[in-house]
């Protein structure tokens, strides 16, 4: 009888052990997705978050009384391979295994999403599509680091700009590739830019600090040439939005996603 208690506990133990072997190495698989540079990846910079995943997110914690909702946000893109279907929180193998890798990519999701409040156009005719890293050939060959929003009406001096975020400007005035831009910095980090503005709504001056609705400027169809040049390509705002990391002072991500998740989020502006 003890001789069959002790090769049944012995058995036990080997399950148990195989099981739990069995559990780390999942984790660990699961872990792997994550390191240090995967804030470069082609998938991070995708920002592949579907709208409907968006609001989830923030609904949840919204009733949970939880304001901080990046840290879900980032296990759910991780546990999807940064193209989700669904939301999920389960972050156990990446604090365990990766604990510094996942803080930091928290850090980076939450430079492109959190402190956005308002779609950049005061107005509901805004139509745009996912051009990221489309071709462009003007100043060289290239790729389209942003996303273009056009206006129903196609004039300029008509569509106000505003900053989709609270922050403070970085930079402000003529690029021959954006014309009148005028870039924020939000507090967690993101740089948003705005490019091709017709005008300013007034003489910002780097340092000048904004809050998230405020009036920009005005769409337009500055660049493409020296300082004034107009009217090489219609009307219409870029959008671009960057962040630092340890490899890249300003790493483009892909606005697309950001702007379908405010789509409705539009300020009332007089004007």
């Amino acid at each position: 009888m003890r001789r069959w208690l002790w090769k049944s506990f012995f058995c036990f133990f080997i399950l148990t052990c195989i099981t739990g072997a069995q559990k780390i190495l999942l984790e660990r698989s699961r872990a792997s997705i994550l390191d240090e540079k995967t804030c470069e990846t082609a998938a991070f910079r995708e920002q592949h978050l579907p709208t409907e995943l968006y609001r989830q997110l923030r609904n949840q914690d919204e009733s949970s009384g939880n304001t901080d909702w990046i840290e879900n946000l980032t296990t759910t893109m991780l546990n999807g391979k940064f193209y989700p279907g669904r939301c999920s929180s389960d972050r156990e193998p990446y604090l365990r295994y990766k604990y510094k890798e996942y803080t930091d990519l928290c850090s980076f999701y939450q430079a492109v999403w959190k402190d956005v409040r308002y779609f950049p156009v005061a107005a509901d005719d805004i139509s745009f599509e996912d051009g990221w890293m489309e071709e462009r050939s003007f100043g060289g060959e290239r790729v389209h680091e942003g996303c273009d929003l056009f206006g129903g009406c196609g004039a300029a001096d008509f569509y106000p700009i505003i900053s989709m975020t609270d922050g403070s400007v970085e930079a402000v005035g003529w690029l021959p590739l954006g014309g009148y831009r005028i870039g924020i910095r939000s507090p967690s980090g993101g740089y948003f830019y705005y490019a091709h503005l017709s005008s300013y709504e007034r003489d910002w001056k780097e340092g000048d600090s904004i809050k998230a609705g405020e009036i920009l400027g005005f769409m337009g169809d500055t660049g493409y040439g020296s300082e004034g040049t107009k009217g090489k390509f219609p009307v219409h705002l870029h959008l671009g939005i960057y962040i630092q990391t340890p490899y890249s002072r300003e790493m483009s991500v892909n606005p697309y996603w950001v702007l379908k998740a405010v789509q409705k989020k539009i300020r009332k502006c007089v004007y």
